[in-house]
């Protein structure tokens, strides 16, 4: 386990929430995919206590931001050379758009989700994700998953032990990955909201 948050490593994965509207609503609607959602928001670490993050735009922001909030950070099984390739890449994509046009297609997943489980699924829908998300432009979530993906060996694997694109990734579905066994994911460090 991490003692502080300055102790970070270029490629661990921060999830997070807040008390905010937004953050509420996303914790909503990933409860209506996955059941239970904790958390609305995701980050990847950088070295010199820094994330990278997709809030409206792509940024590289100082950790302290998050020494009072409800977070987790959870380790990938990345070897030296990966996290400093997942390091230099996230520093060519800071500074690009946030995909907002995401945000209704995981609502929308959401309920179809939901509806689907009243009638015996317990698979999650990505119909609308992967239909109708064509664009490059990721959300928070999307933006960790696609720099592992894109930077690093590692892929992360559904309960079937499928790939899992980075297009899919909501903060909450990530952590449900992040859990199994499988993905190789130590769960690092976590603080409860000061």
């Amino acid at each position: 386990m991490l003692k502080s948050l300055k102790d970070i490593a270029p490629g661990d994965i921060i999830l997070t929430r807040n008390d905010t509207f937004l953050s509420k609503a996303i914790r909503f609607f990933g409860r209506l995919q996955t059941g239970k959602a904790d958390y609305s928001h995701a980050a990847a670490g950088l070295s010199n206590y820094m994330c990278i993050e997709a809030l409206w735009r792509t940024r590289i922001n100082g950790l302290e931001k998050y020494e009072k909030t409800a977070l987790e950070i959870w380790r990938l099984p990345l070897n030296p050379l990966e996290r400093g390739d997942f390091e230099r890449g996230m520093m060519q994509v800071a500074g690009n758009d946030y995909g907002l046009a995401m945000i209704p297609l995981f609502a929308l997943d959401s309920v179809a989700t939901h509806i689907a489980r009243v009638f015996g699924s317990k698979k999650p829908v990505f119909f609308f994700t992967e239909k109708f998300g064509v664009f490059n432009i990721p959300v928070c979530s999307q933006l960790v998953m696609f720099g592992i993906e894109k930077f690093t060996n590692y892929t992360i694997r559904d309960t079937a032990h499928n790939r899992v694109s980075w297009k899919l990734i909501s903060p909450d579905y990530l952590q449900d990955l992040l859990c199994l066994p499988h993905n190789q994911a130590e769960l690092i460090y976590k603080q409860e909201a000061t």
